[in-house]
């Protein structure tokens, strides 16, 4: 068996009961409990996060910000932006979610989700 890194998409589906209607005020809400502040978004359609720090090195920044949309009628998306904001003030993506970046960013954003019966796609409602 060899070793392969454990990399994770930029991006979870959630679902949520036919029941509910989740309008965005409760994901802006569902957001803000979970630690993210809320910023204007580029479209009606979304809500977006202002960056945060996740980590800090000697040379660079991990920076991230969150986005959700909807993508059906009991679904939705988030969407993950990692940066790297280098010492001298330049940004690059980062193409993928490390664990340590997964982590911190997605643990506290489900468990608040779950709470306001939002769960990732692939769990049981």
């Amino acid at each position: 068996m060899g070793c392969s890194p454990a990399l994770h998409p930029l991006y979870l589906d959630y679902e949520y009961s036919p029941k509910d209607t989740i309008p965005f005020y409760q994901i802006e809400s569902a957001l803000q409990e979970a630690g993210w502040s809320i910023a204007t978004s580029p479209s009606d359609n979304s809500v977006t996060t202002a960056d945060r720090e996740i980590q800090n090195w000697l040379l660079y920044r991990i920076v991230v910000y969150v986005e959700v949309i909807p993508i059906g009628p009991q679904h939705i998306r988030l969407l993950v932006h990692p940066y790297r904001v280098y010492f001298t003030g330049s940004r690059s993506k980062i193409p993928f979610l490390k664990p340590g970046i997964h982590r911190k960013v997605i643990r506290k954003i489900n468990h608040v989700f779950e709470s306001y019966n939002i769960v990732e796609v692939g769990r049981d409602v």
